[in-house]
């Protein structure tokens, strides 16, 4: 998981490399922010604006059915 990139600073940009560089040094499967693309996207989401929608899930789908299916 990363923080989007709309939350900024020092401490969000380290910790966006945390997860990338843990699964890199442990050769584990990695998957990118998987919210990218759906996260602030009003159509992609609940009307509380903060968890995905049927169709957002789709798209979280597509973004992490690749890396689980390579695991597989």
């Amino acid at each position: 998981m990363e923080l989007p990139s709309f939350i900024p600073g020092a401490h969000a940009a380290e910790f966006r490399v945390i997860f990338k560089t843990l699964s890199l040094r442990n050769n584990m499967a990695y998957v990118p922010f998987f919210l990218e693309g759906v996260a602030g996207q009003v159509h992609l989401n609940l009307r509380d604006g903060l968890h995905p929608s049927a169709a957002g899930y789709k798209v979280i789908a597509g973004k992490v059915w690749p890396v689980i299916k390579s695991v597989l």
